[in-house]
């Protein structure tokens, strides 16, 4: 039975020396706490434009592929004993493989913005996300 206590009170001693040893989070009314205030007040505008310019950037494929399709069907009327007509079918062609090629360096370029944005975020989460601040505080900050 004294084997059990003494258990107990070891693993008691150990969890309050575990707890201690744990950075405290920022509190509010400290510069830490206004610093992930105004860190989340910055990532709101950034995340909107990231939102915005993917819907764009996914309007604009769905644009490119209707052309690419439209211009697929085309290929049937092309007159192939017509040298002019099918060197603007091929000119087509290539202005739309162009627009392709622009959009795929786009497209890897938003997703490298996205994930720089979104390791911004999970340091963010990280620094600050221990923050027990009353909601009147919070709502001071915005």
């Amino acid at each position: 039975m004294k084997y059990m206590l003494l258990a107990a009170a070891t693993a008691a001693a150990t969890f309050a020396s575990a707890a201690l040893a744990q950075p405290m989070p920022p509190q509010p009314d400290t510069p830490a706490y206004k610093a992930c205030m105004a860190e989340e007040g910055e990532l709101r505008p950034q995340r909107q434009a990231l939102a915005r310019r993917f819907r764009e950037h996914e309007a604009a494929l769905e644009r490119a592929s209707a052309d690419l399709s439209a211009h697929d069907a085309a290929s049937a009327q092309v007159n192939r004993t017509d040298s002019a007509a099918v060197a603007a079918y091929n000119a087509r062609q290539d202005e739309l493989n162009a627009r392709a090629a622009s959009l795929n360096t786009e497209g890897s370029s938003l997703e490298k913005e996205l994930h720089a944005f979104n390791a911004r975020v999970a340091a963010g989460n990280i620094r600050c996300g221990n923050i027990l601040a009353p909601y009147k505080v919070r709502k001071k900050e915005k």
